[in-house]
This record gives structure tokens, C-alpha cells and sequence, in this order.
């Protein structure tokens, strides 16, 4: 039998009531859920930053989200008790995937809250960040949205786009820790490059086989910025 899932990115005051019975219940019967969060929750829902997700009409799931530059942040994701384990949490995060790519974001950024979710998250394709010498949770994760350049360690000597997680003046007594091959058409690359990265980090760009850019991430370029929420995002460069 053909069941239809939805997801609904304008909820109604009507929704809104139904979300909360359900956070309520679970928290009546269980002292536990996201009802402590309601406060937030519908902070969200009158900045229509709250997507709900259905199945055959009813609310099973329902995400939280903000925005950063092209960067989604989920800083809340749940589905229903009695709807888990049927990969319906898949499902309604590769729906959400499509909305925000198709608006044109470029990757999801969480905390991941509770632990015992990174299992999900991990599965899910999610990758944890670096350490960026903040005080940072070390579980937060990210997911590209788009394609991106893969990370190489046998780099092209001649074209290659070098990141460290040290400062310039640091770089010298280490290697980078993280290496792309540049691939080009024009001045665009032909996958972008993304990683999250502290702004004050090395990197450096070679060209033929020339240094042609050295700097920190936040000064690397005097005409537009590599720098798009918490990463470092490269999809053109002039040389």
C-alpha cells in the first residue's frame, strides 16, 4: 500500500497545536522530548523556520531550523515515538535535503544533541568537525549539500589548494592537514571545495607549479570572500 509522506514548509497555527499535544503527551507520559524547547519551537514557527513532516496527513516529525549565509543549521529534529525505526527519519531528512539544496544552501551544520543521536547522524553521512580551537562541541557535525572536491593525499605538485589548521606563521614546521587538487573550467572549479575551518587558518594556493596565494582564510582573497558560515567554501579562483 502506497503511504504518503509530505513535508510542509509553511505549518499552520493548527499544526502548531498539534505539535504541541504530541511534545506535551511525551513528556507527560515519559519526561523527556522537546518540550522544553517549545519556547524555541515556536520562536521558529513565526519566523517560518519550522518544517513539519506528515504521513498521510498526520504530523509525525518536525525539524527546527536557522539559516547562516548558505549554511543550514538543524538545531532541532524529531520524529514521533511511535513512528521510529522505520526509516522514516531518512526519509524525511533526505526531503528537507532537497528543499534546501533546490534553494540553493550548500550543507547542513548540528549539534548533536542527544549523544546517543550521532549513531543517526553518522549514518545519515554526517561528518564531525574539526577542532577549531573554539570552545566548540565536539559533536558538531556538518553534511555537504552539493558536490564537492575530495580531499586527496597524493596531490597534483603543479595545481593544489593546501589547508592547515595552524596559523601562517605556525605553517612552516607542519604539513597541511588538508590538500585538494584544483580542477578548473575558467575561473570556476568543477566540484567547489568546502571544509569547516577556523578563519584565522594557513592556506595556500599553487598554480603551475607557482605559490600564487598565501594567507589566512579570511584575507586569502582582496576580491571575494572564501568564507561561508563556519567554512571555508572555494568554488572559482583568479590567479
Amino acid at each position: 500500500m502506497k503511504i504518503d509522506l509530505k513535508i510542509n514548509t509553511n505549518p499552520t497555527e493548527s499544526d502548531l497545536k498539534k505539535l504541541e499535544d504530541w511534545l506535551v503527551s511525551d513528556y507527560e507520559k515519559f519526561n523527556e522530548g522537546f518540550y522544553c524547547n517549545w519556547n524555541i519551537i515556536e520562536k521558529s514557527f513565526h519566523a517560518k523556520e519550522l518544517i513539519t513532516f506528515t504521513l498521510d496527513n498526520e504530523i509525525i516529525g518536525f525539524v527546527v531550523w536557522s539559516q547562516n549565509e548558505e549554511v543550514i543549521d538543524i538545531d532541532i529534529m524529531e520524529i514521533h515515538p511511535d513512528y521510529r525505526k522505520r526509516g522514516l527519519g531518512k526519509q524525511f531528512l533526505e526531503k528537507i535535503e532537497d528543499e534546501f539544496r533546490d534553494n540553493g544552501n550548500i550543507a547542513f551544520v548540528l549539534f548533536c544533541e542527544p549523544r546517543e543521536s550521532e549513531h543517526f547522524w553518522r549514518k545519515m553521512g554526517f561528518i564531525k568537525f574539526p577542532n577549531r580551537g573554539w570552545s566548540e562541541s565536539d559533536l558538531t557535525f556538518y553534511k555537504p549539500l552539493i558536490k564537492v572536491s575530495e580531499l586527496t593525499e597524493s596531490p597534483d605538485e603543479l595545481n593544489k589548494l593546501e589547508l592547515w589548521d595552524v596559523e601562517p606563521y605556525q605553517s612552516n614546521n607542519c604539513k597541511p592537514r588538508w590538500t585538494w587538487d584544483i580542477k578548473m573550467e575558467g575561473e570556476k572549479l568543477q566540484l567547489p571545495i568546502m571544509q569547516p575551518c577556523n578563519r584565522n587558518w594557513n592556506v595556500r594556493l599553487t598554480m603551475n607549479g607557482e605559490i600564487k596565494n598565501e594567507d589566512k582564510v579570511k584575507y586569502f582573497s582582496n576580491t571575494f570572500s572564501i568564507e561561508n558560515g563556519p567554512f571555508m567554501f572555494v568554488d572559482k579562483l583568479t590567479t
